[in-house]
């Protein structure tokens, strides 16, 4: 999956969640439109090539999944009073063609193009489970091209089996592909409910948000056909479908979120390869450096400040300062920071500080959007700043210094390049500091932390 599906994602879809139809009542909705903004940035920022999605109101056939391989598919939200909300995508047909050939004999799938629907009689149309999530990936700047699927509901087990083969036709093709696999939960979870209430719904949802978090299908499995059938949902197939598509190898997940406001359960979940490391620890170090490069994609994309992500590790919620340091070979390219925190926590200091280093570092000219991929990001976690009587309480590989002179503040990292001794350290400090050699400055030192 690492260089193939660069990332796959559950996400949502009623049409409430667009802001032209929902108004206020996105408030309501807050951290789920939220999660989905994050995740499509992310997603983007991994540049896919195409997009597959999986949406559970298209064509839907008893017996077999569907795929649409059509050149070009529209679709508006007239049926919800809003026909000027409309889009209009190119289809990958070379992978559309050779994920029809991975499933020939492993899997039915249905071929629904429009020589089948003038036979039948029946449009080619973009549905509002791929209309959502396709509006908020534009939104986050996508502009590739897509594969739309419908899934199957009487076989669980064939869907997983379609995710994985979806992943290996895209490697066949030489493809890099995101997954969308869209579907809400239970739509029963409120008494007074248009669509009814039952217990079995918050269980289920619980039990399909359990499963996503722990990255466990099997957990999806203690669920009885009766209490699913109780649960009144429709995404249940494309939650097998990501499952398959992720295969067993864990995978880090920096965006998870649920909400059941209007008593329909959504929920958000955006995997992303972790390289096979192990899982916790890997997972926070990549945050950090994602969370780094996502914000300064976003701000080339839309000029001002991503939001903070919801549901972050309990150690990005935390206080802290960080500098975050960018690398063009071995060369630097911008490095901004703070030793002392002033963001609400480490994530949003990570976000101000590397849109910083990228383009507000006088020593270098702005980070452009096309050189983004090519930049190494660092990310350093500050501990507190504790005072030191002598240059001998210093380690220039295991301390940073801050050099202090009446207003007058520098810093220097520690372990960098060439910096061998404490004399070097202090000295070097002082010249940013602008404090003259004969000064001697109060001395601090600090420890790092530091993700790369």
């Amino acid at each position: 999956m690492e260089r193939t599906c660069v990332s796959a994602a559950l996400f949502p879809h009623p049409p409430i969640m667009i802001p032209e139809i929902g108004g206020q009542e996105l408030q309501k909705m807050k951290a789920t439109v939220q999660a989905v903004k994050d995740a499509s940035s992310i997603i983007v920022s991994h540049h896919p090539d195409t997009i597959v999605i999986i949406s559970p109101h298209n064509y839907v056939f008893p017996d077999g999944a569907a795929i649409f391989p059509e050149p070009r598919i529209y679709g508006n939200l007239g049926n919800y009073g809003y026909p000027e909300l409309a889009m209009e995508w190119p289809t990958d047909m070379d992978l559309a063609e050779e994920i029809i050939h991975q499933a020939d004999g492993l899997t039915p799938l249905y071929r629904i193009d429009n020589k089948w629907g003038e036979k039948y009689g029946h449009a080619i149309f973009l549905d509002q489970g791929a209309f959502v999530p396709l509006y908020y990936l534009r939104k986050a700047g996508f502009t590739g091209s897509i594969v739309l699927m419908a899934p199957r509901f009487d076989s669980y087990d064939a869907m997983m089996v379609l995710g994985k083969l979806v992943v290996k036709a895209a490697e066949k093709a030489g493809r890099r592909i995101a997954i969308i696999a869209s579907g809400d939960l239970s739509h029963r979870l409120l008494k007074g409910s248009p669509n009814g209430y039952s217990p079995s719904g918050e269980i289920f949802d619980r039990t399909v948000m359990t499963a996503l978090k722990r990255q466990d299908a099997a957990v999806l499995d203690t669920m009885s056909a009766a209490l699913i059938e109780e649960a009144g949902m429709c995404g249940l197939p494309s939650v097998y479908f990501l499952f398959g598509a992720l295969g067993n190898s864990p995978q880090a997940m920096p965006v998870y979120s649920y909400e059941g406001p209007f008593g329909v359960g959504y929920g958000v979940a955006l995997y992303l390869r972790d390289g096979g490391q192990p899982h916790d620890e890997r997972a926070l170090t990549d945050i950090r450096i994602r969370l780094a490069r996502q914000s300064i994609s976003f701000y080339l994309h839309h000029h001002h400040m991503m939001s903070i992500p919801t549901n972050l590790p309990e150690e990005l919620q935390e206080r802290a300062g960080a500098f975050v340091s960018l690398h063009k070979g071995s060369n630097l390219r911008g490095c901004i920071g703070t030793f002392l925190p002033m963001q609400t926590n480490i994530a949003s200091e990570i976000i101000h500080n590397a849109v910083s280093a990228a383009t507000r570092d006088p020593r270098f000219y702005p980070v452009s959007l096309d050189e983004l991929d090519s930049l190494d990001i660092s990310v350093d976690v500050l501990g507190s700043p504790e005072s030191v009587s002598s240059p001998q309480d210093l380690d220039p590989k295991k301390y940073g210094v801050i050099v202090m002179s009446h207003a007058q503040t520098g810093l220097l990292l520690p372990d960098l390049d060439g910096v061998d001794t404490v004399q070097q350290q202090i000295d070097i400090a002082k010249q940013k500091a602008g404090i003259p050699p004969q000064v001697r400055p109060d001395l601090y030192r600090f420890t790092v932390t530091r993700y790369k």
